[in-house]
């Protein structure tokens, strides 16, 4: 029974995923993320439902759109099975669902998509942000083992930190929606895991801008999806916690 359980997670996490590549795509453009047929981004013609399955259509199309044979952007199966991965770890990771797991997991969606809005635009969407500061503030109600005079200090530190740099560099080292985000996180992790997540996350940034520019891929002025990567560690400290509750018990 447990096994049909994990199988409609990954089901319904690849649907997800599927609508988060509407969202994405459709972004700044004259289409409706909920409302129209998908449509081939070059010729326009529309999708046919057999072509709309999640990863496995990307493959069977050989990666290209089967009216006018344009390339399919990679991007629509890493989607769609990083959600699946990512929801089925957290369930995998929870011995009970409660609300408290419906708000973790909604929450590691909305970082999800984050993540990949950032790689794609090198922005956050404020309507993101919003729905993060709903959940944010419902876990400090009602959700939190935490203080609220912990969660409120971390996240203020980290955002005050963050505001230095985006004033200091005129908005070039970071954006104001970096700001914004490791505010978020820092009400959703509190002390030490706010700042342990975005720490985490800057060294992955740095390590990452080291390697392209060893690697000639890029220069000191190509952009880093900085969000990208703070919501990705802030996905591994959400699944985690447990574990790494557990962990810091023996240095805390």
């Amino acid at each position: 029974m447990q096994v049909y359980y994990y199988i409609l997670i990954i089901l319904v996490s690849l649907s997800l995923g599927s609508f988060f590549n509407v969202i994405i795509f459709r972004f700044n453009t004259d289409q409706n993320a909920t409302k129209g047929r998908s449509k081939c981004l070059k010729c326009h013609s529309a999708v046919r439902w057999l072509d709309l399955i999640p990863i496995f259509s990307y493959f069977i199309l050989g990666g290209k759109c089967r009216n006018c044979g344009t390339k399919i952007s990679p991007m629509y199966p890493v989607v769609e099975a990083s959600t699946a991965a990512v929801l089925l770890l957290l369930f995998l990771n929870t011995q009970t669902v409660s609300y408290l797991t419906m708000l973790n997991a909604l929450t590691v969606l909305l970082f999800m998509l984050v993540i990949f809005f950032d790689m794609r635009y090198f922005i956050i969407p404020d309507k993101i942000l919003v729905l993060l500061t709903i959940i944010a503030i419902i876990f400090m109600l009602f959700g939190h083992n935490m203080t609220f005079p912990n969660l409120l200090i971390s996240g203020l530190s980290l955002a005050s930190f963050f505001a230095i740099l985006f004033i200091a560099s005129h908005g070039r080292w970071i954006g104001f929606g970096d700001v914004k985000l490791v505010l978020l996180i820092g009400l959703l992790l509190g002390y030490p895991f706010g700042f342990l997540a975005v720490t985490s996350s800057i060294w992955a940034a740095t390590i990452f801008s080291v390697l392209l520019l060893a690697t000639g891929r890029a220069d000191l002025k190509t952009k880093i999806p900085l969000g990208s990567f703070l919501s990705a560690t802030t996905i591994i400290f959400i699944i985690f916690n447990h574990e790494l509750q557990e962990i810091s018990k023996y240095f805390y």
